[in-house]
């Protein structure tokens, strides 16, 4: 008889996916609000702030870990696919990460310059992007350096936590991949989405306003899903 694994083989993967986002997310969040924590105190918004921020980061996370499911799932029952599984599942999983990083790492600049996170409509409204970046890396180089840093290493790390040559050596049986996926789907839709109508329109970036005060309804945003958002916005159902 052949070997199979447990759909918990996938299953592990999309967790540690999905925390390390959260996470990484949850710690950008509150660098800043201590950044804002006079402004924050003072609208006694900080919990909001983490609790809608949570929804947009569980979302965004959400958002990458659906493909990775139904692919991963579907391509990795066979054995003749087992491998386009994994080559599958390791670049979703990878684009994730890099993704979630590049655009956290970018945000600093336009909240700082623009007092919000950038999405679709900022950066085409950027003429001139060569002298942007050129105007960035000669004004604020060590901070660019270090985030840099930082962010490979991150991505470093990440990639040394999925363990590759482990990664689909048999294929995953049907009896514990097919309930996953179903299960899997239906808490991805609710995490995009963010409630139980789906007449309704998925969780917004202006759902986020918990303030009169822009900076803290951006904050409480991930600049990912607002990304996304801005993108997608164009063929969603609206409100």
């Amino acid at each position: 008889m052949k070997s199979r694994l447990s759909a918990t083989h996938l299953l592990r993967h999309l967790l540690l996916f999905v925390f390390i986002g959260v996470f990484l997310l949850t710690m950008i969040r509150a660098a800043y609000v201590l950044w804002q924590f006079p402004l924050a105190m003072s609208s006694g918004s900080i919990i909001d702030i983490f609790i809608m921020g949570l929804r947009y980061d569980l979302a965004l996370m959400c958002i990458f870990a659906l493909p990775v499911l139904i692919l991963g799932s579907v391509f990795g029952l066979l054995s003749a696919t087992k491998d386009f599984a994994k080559a599958l599942v390791v670049f979703l999983l990878m684009l994730g990460m890099i993704f979630l990083v590049v655009s956290e790492l970018i945000t600093p600049y336009f909240l700082v310059e623009q007092g919000v996170r950038p999405d679709l409509s900022v950066f085409t409204a950027i003429s001139d992007p060569v002298s942007v970046l050129a105007s960035l890396w000669s004004t604020h180089m060590i901070p660019a350096i270090i985030g840099v840093v930082l962010a490979v290493l991150v991505i470093i790390a990440y990639w040394a936590r999925l363990e590759i040559s482990r990664m689909f050596r048999f294929p995953l049986a049907a009896l514990s991949t097919i309930p996953l996926l179903i299960v899997g789907v239906v808490l991805c839709a609710l995490g995009i989405y963010s409630h139980y109508d789906p007449s309704q329109p998925p969780l917004s970036p202006t759902t986020g306003i918990i303030s009169t005060e822009t900076v803290l309804n951006e904050i409480t945003l991930n600049t990912g899903y607002k990304m996304l958002y801005s993108m997608l916005s164009p063929f969603l159902p609206s409100s």
